[in-house]
């Protein structure tokens, strides 16, 4: 039976799988094809069927996971069909965690994704325009100045912030080939509590430049074709990638969401401000792998990474409606226009009954507090059981305990057979599919490359200071070298100075040659009182004036701005040195008496 897997970039791989055979063997297939040796358990697959509605998969289907330890037939019924997956991230890790580029690859791909769709929101407009910069970089465009916009130039629109949801989807789905890609991307779909109370808003991604390079994936978003019948075209690569939107905090998304307030405008040098943040990133020559990395270290601190919503509405007030977001550092609840963190550590109890879901935990108060949801379906509540359970194991655990392993179920044929057989395999399906831990990952993955000599992704030797701090560094070496090549410049205008005055009365400068030994000695003053030459003791017959060479005497002009500046800095000490010409001006006065030295 023949699988098609839909990647992050958009690209589709085909793998042949046994239906009898767990579904794990598929995701290794298609991370082999992939160039992925190990790490394959940050991933996780997704069905996409054809009779899920667009509410269905919004709501439930996005976090559908399907179990890998189960065989692959049960997410078919028609074995001449192939089965269509989304291979996605379902667990995030910071970039340095990650020791294989091809996986750091995939989470780049995502991640660009889930920023232009708006599931991932930055801080603010500064953050946004830092994100964008990376992602500037790690598509590989160049800073150039003349494709900088200018602070009045905005897009066609003339508001260049943000376009409806309903205007921007036709044009993001429109570039998918085949309509299972369509289903696919809803079914991938996944956002923060935070961007969905306000998700009113979505944005696709930007379409590169005919002449840009290749980054090893293809562009989400809107094209020239969605956009262009419009006449909203960005105009350039920085008008495309500025289409990331920050989060404002809750109170401003609940006074958004409710029409009362107004989100924070853009700031009319965002572009600029863009442009400013990948000008840097190309002063300190940052590569596309590195942007890549980066970029994965700083969505860590974003509001809605890797957390996966689950909405229903309370059981004892079904009007009020509840979600349930489920994350790295634990659970976020909100109901009731309240919205609070629960960590992993302070979970009680996880339960789902069809579509019936219970969590028990303590609150700041240390007194044990229940939620009960009414889900959309049972598929959905077992999902939410499944990603507290699952995540909590992989994040917070040292290991994975025979409990989480062995838990099952089965369905009513095999819980017949159980009846007569309790050791029989017959229609059991098991609930987790987690196997290792985050940190038995990463040990596992080093031990796997280091035994087949494969080096490491460039991590931490590569990647050991930030941006800012190899910013910093290039700033402080520039300093350094404007310092030295000023101090080197002024040497030698103090050598040229010394150079081109008259040894004689060390006062004029020199600009007279004594013929017939040519030596230029002296200056007009002193060479007519000369009878000899003062080095070769020849008999002077004639003089003759000179004249530098015209870089020399721009120079000698420079010189000549400086000293008055220098003088008036150096306060008393310009007094000293005054008298001291006025001194060289009494010896050089002198000079006739000393005639005979020079006859």
């Amino acid at each position: 039976m023949w699988c098609l897997v839909n990647l992050p970039n958009g690209t589709t791989s085909g793998v042949q799988c046994d239906p009898k055979r767990i579904s794990q063997e598929c995701l290794e297939k298609v991370c082999a094809d992939l160039g992925i040796i190990c790490e394959t358990d940050y991933f996780g697959l997704i069905p996409v069927r054809d009779g899920d509605s667009v509410a269905d998969v919004d709501e439930g289907t996005a976090k559908q996971w399907i179990n890998l330890r189960n065989p692959l037939h049960l997410y078919t019924n028609d074995r001449t069909h192939p089965i269509v997956f989304s291979l996605r991230v379902k667990f995030w890790v910071p970039a340095h965690l990650i020791l294989q580029g091809s996986v750091r690859s995939l989470f780049f791909m995502q991640a660009r994704q889930e920023l232009f769709d708006g599931h991932l929101r930055p801080s603010s407009w500064a953050n946004a325009a830092y994100l964008a910069a990376l992602l500037l970089q790690a598509d590989g465009y160049k800073y150039d100045p003349a494709k900088v916009p200018s602070t009045s130039e905005m897009l066609p629109n003339g508001a260049a912030s943000v376009t409806s949801t309903l205007e921007r989807r036709p044009a993001a789905q429109g570039l998918r080939r085949p309509s299972k890609r369509k289903c696919s991307e809803l079914e991938c779909k996944r956002g923060s509590v935070s961007s969905q109370t306000s998700s009113s808003v979505s944005h696709g991604g930007p379409q590169l430049d005919e002449g840009a390079p290749a980054a090893g994936h293809t562009v989400a978003g809107s094209q020239s074709g969605g956009d262009g019948a419009n006449g909203n075209a960005p105009k350039n690569i920085y008008h495309r990638y500025g289409a990331l939107r920050p989060t404002f905090g809750d109170a401003d998304e609940e006074d958004e969401e409710e029409g009362t307030a107004e989100p924070v405008p853009q700031p009319a040098n965002f572009y600029q401000l863009i442009a400013q943040e990948h000008e840097k990133l190309s002063r300190i020559r940052m590569t596309a792998t590195s942007a890549q990395y980066w970029l994965l270290e700083e969505i860590c601190s974003l509001a809605g990474y890797g957390e996966e919503i689950f909405e229903g509405v309370t059981i004892a007030e079904p009007v009020v409606v509840c979600k349930i977001g489920v994350s790295p550092h634990g659970l976020t609840i909100v109901k009731d226009d309240e919205k609070y963190s629960v960590p992993f550590t302070a979970v009680k109890a996880a339960k789902s009954i069809k579509r019936s879901f219970r969590l028990t935990y303590m609150n700041e108060n240390h007194e044990e507090t229940y939620v009960e949801l009414k889900l959309p379906n049972h598929r959905t509540a077992a999902s939410l059981y499944r990603a507290i359970t699952e995540k909590h194991v992989f994040y917070s655990c040292e290991t994975v305990r025979p409990i989480v392993t062995t838990q099952f179920i089965r369905d009513l044929k095999g819980t017949i057979v159980s009846m007569f057989n309790e050791d029989t395999e017959l229609g059991k399906r098991y609930v987790f599919d987690i196997q290792r831990t985050c940190r038995e990952v990463y040990d596992a993955a080093r031990r796997t490359l280091h035994a087949r000599g494969i080096e490491l992704a460039p991590s931490a030797e590569e990647h050991a200071e930030t941006p800012a701090a190899a910013l910093g560094r290039l700033e402080e070496a520039l300093r350094s070298r404007q310092d030295e090549s000023g101090q080197l410049e002024k040497l030698l205008d103090e050598r040229i100075r010394e150079a081109i005055t008259c040894p004689i009365c060390a006062d004029g400068e020199i600009d007279t040659t004594f013929l017939p030994c040519g030596h230029m000695t002296a200056c007009r003053a002193c060479a007519v009182q000369c009878d000899r030459c003062p080095l070769c003791r020849a008999n002077i017959e004639s003089t003759s004036k000179i004249f530098l060479p015209p870089l020399l005497q721009s120079r000698k002009g420079t010189i000549a701005s400086r000293q008055p500046s220098e003088t008036a800095a150096a306060g008393g000490v310009s007094g000293a040195v005054g008298g001291g010409t006025e001194l060289a001006g009494a010896v050089a006065s002198k000079t006739p008496a000393a005639a005979p030295l020079v006859q």
